[in-house]
């Protein structure tokens, strides 16, 4: 290791793509859902190593167009069993992998439904805990993992310092892409944030960057803004 990357051993860079206050998350310009998971499947599998078992969920909301909305209910009860949560505004379902393709072809066949309010009439949301790559040697960051970090936890969603997380929605209306990454805060970082935009089906931010170092207390972590590493790309 070398003296810069040992000085920076306890920090890290955040990337958290988007904050609620600018949208909640990126925009996948596709219209078709499958479309828009492939895309997402080839930066996962260019850039990151699964943490865990990866999440799947469908709901469909109220305040649509009621055929499309019992259609879509019909396909999923059909396919997935009862629902697992049903509220005033929606109706869940827990996601097996096998079920996955044939409800992206009823969100596609459904058409672009909305909410009253605009939002998607029905959605199949992806979540998965990664370990970004090292894209010099296709391995995980040896020294980014929440155990570094003391299991730092960020906010109060479970996001924790060294543990990367993305979360893809495909919608009948449109897909969106919510990314939240840990990368080097050495001179590792230019080339692990370059790997990642060649790789993503979006462009990150240059806003929405922070650098984490310990407190002077050393109970804690502390962030501060930085500069996009991505700007004199």
């Amino acid at each position: 290791m070398t003296s810069s990357v040992a000085a920076a051993a306890a920090q890290v860079v955040t990337y958290d793509g988007l904050p609620a206050a600018a949208g909640g998350a990126h925009a996948l310009r596709v219209k078709n859902p499958a479309d828009a998971r492939a895309r997402v499947a080839t930066f996962l599998d260019a850039c990151t190593q699964p943490a865990g078992p990866q999440r799947w969920g469908f709901q469909v909301a109220t305040g649509g167009d009621p055929d499309a909305s019992d259609g879509l209910r019909a396909v999923a009860t059909e396919r997935l069993g009862g629902p697992s949560r049903r509220t005033q505004t929606h109706t869940e379902w827990g996601v097996r992998d096998e079920a996955v393709d044939e409800l992206l072809a009823a969100l596609a066949a459904a058409g672009p439904q909305t909410t009253r309010y605009g939002a998607p009439l029905a959605a199949l949301t992806q979540s998965v805990a990664v370990h970004l790559l090292d894209p010099g040697t296709g391995e995980p960051w040896s020294d980014l993992d929440p155990e570094t970090f003391g299991g730092f936890a960020v906010d109060g969603y479970g996001r924790l310092l060294g543990a990367s997380g993305v979360r893809a929605t495909y919608g009948t209306s449109g897909s969106t892409l919510s990314l939240w990454l840990n990368l080097p805060a050495d001179e590792r970082l230019v080339p692990a944030a370059q790997h990642l935009q060649q790789h993503l089906p979006v462009k990150l931010s240059t806003k929405h960057w922070r650098r984490w170092a310990p407190t002077r207390a050393g109970d804690g972590y502390r962030s501060t803004k930085v500069t996009s590493p991505l700007v004199a790309v």
